[in-house]
């Protein structure tokens, strides 16, 4: 059985602040995710526990490289 886990408004809305833009480049770039997962993620249906905790990961990659004050291009 899969471990299937969704996101709350607020946490959607703290993702999608993590983004410096809704592209496929930030999406893979930023959480490791594809459009589809950050469909989803932004419909709140259930995506797989593992895949949620690479992509918030990821994420704190990015922003320790210094991704957060990055603007899109």
């Amino acid at each position: 059985m899969l471990d299937l886990v969704t996101v709350t408004p607020e946490e959607f809305a703290d993702l999608r602040a993590s983004l410096p833009a809704i592209t496929d480049r930030y999406l893979f770039d930023v959480f490791g995710i594809s459009e589809t997962t950050w469909v989803k993620l932004r419909k709140g249906l259930p995506i797989k526990r593992v895949t949620l905790e690479r992509a918030l990961a990821k994420r704190e990659r990015w922003r320790a490289r210094g991704g957060a004050s990055r603007v899109a291009a």
